[in-house]
């Protein structure tokens, strides 16, 4: 999202506007959004995980199984055809 703002691109047919500092803000400190630091067990899920996703989504999919979440929240259909529940369609 933050680089998608930055960039001003479109997201879905809706035109992205203002500052990364703005999205930021609006996400976290005035959003429900909070930001979860990576910690050992996130790390140990991405090591297993290295070969079937990039970086950026291996991190989330590690998370994911570190917390045991309900679902990952993502576009992304490498992610949902690996199995993983998603919620965004």
């Amino acid at each position: 999202m933050l680089y998608a703002v930055g960039h001003d691109k479109d997201v879905r047919g809706v035109r992205l506007t203002g500052t990364t500092e703005d999205a930021r803000r609006a996400l976290i400190e005035n959003g429900p959004v909070s930001v979860a630091p990576i910690d050992d067990a996130e790390l140990v899920e991405y090591a297993r995980i290295t070969d079937e996703f990039t970086i950026h989504d291996g991190i989330v999919v590690a998370s994911h199984r570190a917390r045991d979440t309900d679902a990952i929240l993502t576009t992304d259909g490498a992610v949902r055809d690996a199995g993983y529940r998603v919620l965004w369609d």
